[in-house]
């Protein structure tokens, strides 16, 4: 049952490429955040998943053509979902050379 999932953000204020500090921009980081989660939580699920920004994302027409205000929010990004249609072979894990103990420097 493959499927998408458009994702967007509300407008809010601020500028998030000018104000680092801005709303907006800790607003995009929430969702794509989120998006993270999501596509986590589906894999662990055995779905397959995709986020993609592409240009469609961002055609002008887009937002009437899967239903959201463009004056109100913007588009992050489409998340493409499914089930693998045949069994996935997982690799062994490599060995790891450093443990969390070999990295950490405890400051007293």
């Amino acid at each position: 049952m493959p499927g998408w999932l458009v994702v967007t953000c509300q407008k809010g204020p601020g500028d998030m490429d000018k104000d680092p500090m801005s709303l907006a921009r800790e607003d995009y980081a929430a969702v794509c955040c989120a998006v993270q989660n999501l596509c986590l939580s589906l894999h662990a699920d055995g779905m397959g998943t995709k986020w993609t920004t592409g240009g469609v994302n961002f055609h002008p027409e887009f937002a009437k053509a899967v239903g959201f205000d463009d004056e109100e929010e913007y588009v992050v990004g489409t998340i493409w979902f499914g089930v693998p249609s045949q069994e996935k072979k997982v690799p062994e894990a490599p060995k790891k050379k450093y443990g969390v103990e070999d990295v950490l420097i405890a400051h007293e």
